[in-house]
């Protein structure tokens, strides 16, 4: 009986540092302010379904050349799901020359407004002057990148 009991405490060690690594790892908590909510949902256009800022790897990583953290860092990405009269459309922008942290976000559109989360490893609490830059920077150019197509763009 002893040594079941030492089993079972076992596994719960185990499932207990097993939540706390995923925690580290992902970045538990929502890591953003209120006035990054309200501004991120003033910020997005309504053509937007959603809206996902992300760390992306540089595209001029060496093969074998280890680690892209290390290397360079990681690139701010953007992507929207943007509803046009045709559908959906998917843009994806990556900054490959801008300096800093890539900062982590979701927005999705709800039927009651917008879900802003974000709980990455960069979340926007981290640089709350530099997330919202990054942000109007991402929103501008999915809008410059779709719109460059002019049959397509729905943006006034």
């Amino acid at each position: 009986m002893l040594r079941h009991d030492t089993s079972s405490l076992r596994h719960a060690f185990t499932g207990i540092m097993f939540a706390a690594i995923c925690c580290l790892l992902t970045g538990c908590g929502d890591g953003i302010s209120e006035a990054d909510v309200a501004f991120v949902t003033a910020g997005t256009p309504p053509q937007f379904e959603s809206l996902r800022m992300y760390g992306a790897a540089p595209d001029n990583i060496a093969p074998g050349s280890g680690n892209p953290h290390i290397s360079g860092g990681l690139h701010q990405g953007c992507q929207a799901i943007i509803h046009t009269r045709g559908g959906e459309v998917r843009e994806t922008v990556i900054f490959e020359d801008e300096q800093g942290t890539a900062f982590d976000l979701d927005v999705t559109r709800t039927p009651n407004g917008w879900n802003v989360t974000s709980e990455g490893l960069t979340p926007p609490s981290a640089d709350p002057v530099g997330f919202r830059t990054r942000f109007t920077n991402c929103v501008n150019a999915i809008r410059d990148k779709y719109a460059a197509e002019p049959d397509k763009a729905p943006f006034k």
